[in-house]
């Protein structure tokens, strides 16, 4: 019932925002663009999202490294059928990716979900650093593109806030500790302790500066390929694309993405591209015949490589075991 809420209400918002995309496109002249795609910058747009699943596969076998060794082949098919998950309901991926590499390398879940939470926060500082860098090339930024790169500053600041309460003794942590004491039955405490102490072993990359920095400098590159993506998929539609409309439209989109979206995020792609690409077009035929290459070239790819992994898995049961 709480997945079909969010799914809903992403659908909502999906088709809100796609409404918000059309108005006053030339459908025709949009769909003139879709016909004249250049199939080299389409393939090379293709090519840069199955690298971003790569390298983001890489950073997570080296946030997990002080937990275990997990091998990379799972945790790249893990992170396809996570993504796929997502794009299909919402922040669901998260979960199901942490249950997969956790009862397939017997880690514990909560561990795995934790590291799954470091890695929100190198991708914030990813949005925060690029966003920086945005400022630099074009400082005169719209209102609405320099309140998504804030909301980015503000989302690592209040991550790295709540990592430390967490991990750092303090008498916050303590009050918190003693409340949840007094409200809770002995069965649920113990079981949260239990958890507790797995999700801390997830942070253990957090402790190290040279992990720290490792995993940084992969969250860049594979940012990187995304940003490319965008870049390809406007000059796939024959327009000249710059840098700074490229890292306009992905900071829009992960900012959007902490929404709910719709399925394969219909209506949140297609608003970021619109809005990125209002910097330097008046026309929003080409900005929204790109955003739907993007989808093509990246989204949807996504989906059905998630489905073969997951296929391929044998379609593992992540539901919680029933204790006796």
């Amino acid at each position: 019932m709480t997945q079909f809420k969010w799914t809903l209400l992403g659908s909502v918002i999906g088709i809100i925002f796609l409404w918000f995309s059309l108005r006053g496109i030339d459908i025709h002249s949009m769909l003139a663009s879709l016909k004249s795609v250049g199939l080299l910058p389409a393939i090379m747009a293709l090519v840069a999202g199955m690298l971003f699943m790569l390298i983001k596969a890489w950073r997570w076998s080296v946030i997990l490294g002080p937990v275990a060794r997990v091998k990379l082949p799972l945790l790249f098919s893990a992170v396809y059928i996570g993504t796929a998950a997502n794009l299909i309901i919402v922040h669901s991926g998260e979960v199901l990716r942490a249950a997969l590499v956790g009862r397939k390398s017997r880690v514990a879940s909560s561990a795995v979900l934790a590291s799954i939470g470091v890695e929100r926060i190198f991708d914030f500082m990813t949005v925060a650093a690029l966003f920086g860098i945005l400022l630099i090339i074009n400082p005169q930024l719209p209102e609405y593109v320099a309140a998504a790169g804030f909301i980015a500053i503000l989302m690592v600041v209040t991550g790295l806030i709540v990592i430390v309460t967490l991990l750092v003794p303090s008498k916050i942590r303590k009050q918190a500790r003693l409340l949840v004491i007094r409200l809770l039955p002995e069965k649920q405490l113990m079981m949260i302790r239990s958890h507790t102490k797995r999700s801390f072993v997830g942070f253990s990359a957090l402790v190290s500066p040279s992990m720290v920095i490792h995993a940084f400098l992969l969250s860049i590159l594979q940012w990187s390929c995304i940003v490319s993506a965008i870049w390809l998929c406007v000059i796939s539609v024959g327009h000249a694309a710059t840098l700074s409309m490229a890292i306009t439209v992905w900071i829009l989109m992960v900012i959007g993405l902490t929404l709910p979206s719709s399925p394969a995020q219909l209506g949140t792609t297609q608003l970021a591209f619109t809005l990125g690409l209002s910097l330097t077009l008046d026309e929003t035929e080409i900005p929204f015949a790109a955003s739907v290459v993007y989808t093509c070239c990246v989204n949807i790819p996504y989906m059905v490589m998630g489905a073969v992994y997951w296929l391929r898995s044998g379609g593992i049961d992540v539901r919680p075991k029933k204790i006796h």
